[in-house]
Formats: structure tokens, sequence, C-alpha cells
């Protein structure tokens, strides 16, 4: 699945897609902050649609696994993440101008079934595959008991 979505908030924008492939969604995009001679100030506040499981981020980063939210405040309750970001501009910096901010996080789901075994084997042994499950890097015996401590039965 693969969705766009684009809104507004006050001044502020952020544009994000959610793809979901396997057990993870991942959600990428980007948080403007728009400034211009009336308004010197803004902030956005956004909830993400709620996706179930657990919070993380790429294993290739300068913080493996660990989402890229680098905004005020990030919230992950009830399966929802919501942010906040403000900023005030400087008296020296020209108008009209904006703040971007790029994030990216993964939804890692929290339970698995008969039909998801084969898929996490068939990608045994892979680096930078959906299936690594702990995001270690690769796919070995450790997603594997990590999908058989979460198995659900159907």
């Amino acid at each position: 699945m693969f969705k766009s979505v684009i809104a507004l908030v006050l001044l502020s924008s952020i544009e994000y897609t959610v793809q979901t492939t396997g057990p993870r969604t991942v959600v990428q995009g980007t948080a403007r902050l728009h400034f211009d001679q009336d308004n010197r100030t803004d902030c956005i506040e956004h909830t993400f649609e709620p996706i179930k499981g657990r919070l993380g981020g790429a294993v290739v980063s300068s913080q493996p696994g660990q989402p890229m939210l680098a905004f005020d405040a990030v919230t992950h309750v009830d399966n929802q993440v919501t942010i906040q970001w403000c900023r005030t501009l400087g008296s020296l910096q020209h108008v009209p101008c904006q703040t971007p901010r790029y994030f990216s996080f993964y939804v890692i789901k929290d339970s698995y079934s008969t039909d998801d075994i084969p898929k996490l084997l068939a990608e045994w042994g892979e680096t930078d595959s959906v299936w690594d499950l702990n995001l270690d890097g690769v796919v070995n015996g450790l997603d594997l008991a990590y999908a058989l401590g979460n198995w659900v039965n159907e």
C-alpha cells in the first residue's frame, strides 16, 4: 500500500508518504514552517493515522533502528504518532522564508501468524529486508524468535 498526504496547519505544512511492505510501514516526508513579515513564529502539530506496531527507523543511520523525528515533541500513544514543532525567526532573517525538517520512521507490526513465517524464512540472511524485525541489519534467528514471541492464533 502506498499513500501520499499533504496537510496545512496555519502557515506550516507537512507532506509525507506512507508505504507498507510486509510487516513494515514506512512514513517519510517533510514538515515546513513558513514565515512572512506578519508571522515570525510558526508551529506545526500533526498526528499521523494510527498504525498498529512499534516505532523504529533505518538500520543505516547515525542512530541505527531509531526513528528520525527531530521535532520539539514526539509522542507514540495508542498506535498514533504525534509531532510538535515551533520556531521563532530571528530579527535578521529575511522574509518570506521557510524552514524544512525531514523525517522518516517505521512502524513494525507486533503480531505474527502462519502467513508470516515462510516470508521471514525466505529472506533469511538478507540485509536491508523488511523482515529484519529487530533492526540489527540482517534477517536471522533473532527475527524468527521475535516473530514467534509475538505469535497470535488466527
